[in-house]
């Protein structure tokens, strides 16, 4: 008989969603951000930048979170779950002319926001109570019902007053509201990250600054194939995008460690960390230096820049792997208490023909070739061990695996994939001693993915989107099963 493989006394079980993608579908519509432009524009449609679907035909979770929250806690016997706030729901209109206070260190970087208690006060008047109200209602109900809430302040959608991404693709130069290319867009998160910390500190403990910053500077700024907004390809503008992010997750850390004062929890009153996604990076061919070169790059551009920047204050500004004196600012380092894991996929690397000056133009991820999810991913579980053995020796923080999954629309994979991955997690815990504390598989239910619609299912509870029922898909079972045990 196989001995039972138990996780450690404590470990969250819990599934991981975004407000943009699940929320709606059911009440009232968002339509004051950049996604939501982005996904309705008619050129983006017709040139199959963006799928066609509509999250306005989401899955509803506005006003069907009780009964969703109740399949996490009742069927699937999980302890936590990672939710997010929709900034444009919170802030439909600017909060530009709140004062603050803004310190900028000598090569002009944003240092620190400070935030007198009047401007909270004005924040508050802002706010869209509705909005806010409901959020409370979501958060209050899975506290009551057992689920430690890891809250993500920042999971993409910029209100349209920060970015118009039609505007930016368009005509860069001349638009205005240019997101996180904006250094006042540091400014107006900090500003929305107090007032988060504030709001729901009483139902919160364990927050998420910002989801996966290297998707949002590389896919909507390095690579206009993955139909992020603005769709633009200039390795400079990324950088500066990544810098930016990773600034605000500084500036971010200090206002909820500041603003959240009460403790609900054993994370209270306020832990704090980033949520990012290194994937198992190799070269498409290991005898050829090109790829063996190419892979080296991107595996230091994508896993390694964003947590140099956030943990050590390095910010390699050209991209060359060498750290100048220059890019050197640790005064820009704020905490990072835990790392935030995202892993899917191992990615083949092969070198190209350059599109542009930086070797990072002729890089190109192999397509799949083996064991596939419907969006294409490599379906590779040792990676897991991998990247979180990577993780903890390189940075030196506590990891939480935020996000873990596939699009499997027939529900035929996802039982063996779940598996799979859990293995290698109780590896890396039980045989390598990383302090991993968590696991959230994405999803709870399908959703909106992004520019590709509704077609790549991810959800354990399968969606019918006209009628918005969820159905369960034959992970549910086993994934009920080892939540409840806290075992394999």
């Amino acid at each position: 008989m196989s001995r039972v493989k138990s996780f450690p006394e404590g470990f969250l079980w819990g599934t991981a969603m975004s407000g943009f993608q699940v929320e709606m579908g059911r009440g009232p519509v968002d339509p004051n951000s950049d996604w939501f432009k982005w996904v309705h524009d008619e050129e983006n449609i017709r040139l199959g930048v963006v799928s066609g679907d509509l999250p306005e035909n989401g899955p509803g979770f506005w006003e069907l979170y009780e009964e969703d929250l109740l399949r996490a806690r009742k069927e699937l016997n999980n302890n936590a779950i990672r939710l997010s706030i929709e900034w444009s729901r919170i802030f439909p209109n600017p909060t530009f002319d709140v004062p603050v206070r803004v310190v900028y260190d000598r090569r002009g970087n944003i240092e620190r926001v400070d935030i007198p208690k009047s401007s909270m006060d004005e924040l508050e008047r802002k706010a869209d109570s509705s909005a806010v109200n409901r959020y409370r209602e979501i958060l209050k109900k899975a506290r009551e019902l057992g689920l430690e809430i890891l809250l993500t302040v920042y999971h993409w959608p910029l209100p349209l007053w920060i970015h118009d991404p039609i505007e930016c693709k368009h005509d860069l130069m001349h638009a205005e509201k240019k997101g996180w290319l904006n250094d006042a867009t540091i400014i107006e998160f900090a500003k929305f990250s107090a007032y988060i910390a504030e709001t729901f500190g009483d139902l919160v403990d364990l927050y998420a600054t910002i989801n996966e910053p290297i998707v949002v500077a590389f896919n909507g700024y390095l690579n206009p194939e993955s139909g992020f907004p603005p769709g633009l390809r200039d390795l400079s503008l990324a950088l500066k995008v990544l810098k930016n992010l990773a600034i605000a997750h500084g500036v971010a850390y200090e206002q909820i460690k500041l603003w959240d004062r009460i403790s609900v929890s054993k994370y209270g009153p306020a832990t704090v960390g980033i949520v990012h996604c290194p994937q198992a990076i190799v070269p498409y061919d290991a005898k050829s230096p090109k790829d063996v070169r190419a892979a080296d790059l991107w595996r230091y551009s994508w896993n390694e820049w964003v947590l140099n920047a956030v943990i050590q204050g390095d910010y390699d500004m050209n991209l060359d792997m060498i750290i100048d004196p220059e890019e050197k600012l640790p005064n820009l380092v704020k905490g990072c208490d835990y790392l935030g894991i995202n892993y899917y996929m191992r990615q083949r690397i092969r070198c190209v023909e350059k599109r542009g000056s930086h070797p990072i133009y002729g890089i190109e991820i192999a397509p799949c070739e083996g064991d596939c999810t419907d969006f294409g991913w490599e379906i590779y579980p040792s990676g897991m061990r991998e990247i979180l053995n990577w993780a903890y020796r390189k940075y030196r923080r506590k990891i939480i695996v935020t996000e873990n999954g596939i699009a499997d629309a027939s529900g035929e994979k996802r039982p063996r994939y779940l598996q799979s991955h859990l293995e290698e997690l109780y590896k890396a815990i039980n045989e390598d001693g990383i302090p991993v504390k968590g696991y959230f598989h994405w999803s709870l239910i399908d959703n909106y993915e992004w520019a590709k619609g509704f077609k790549m299912r991810f959800g354990l509870y399968r969606v019918d989107y006209q009628t918005k029922e969820r159905s369960p898909t034959k992970a549910v079972e086993l994934y009920g099963r080892i939540c409840e045990r806290n075992a394999l």
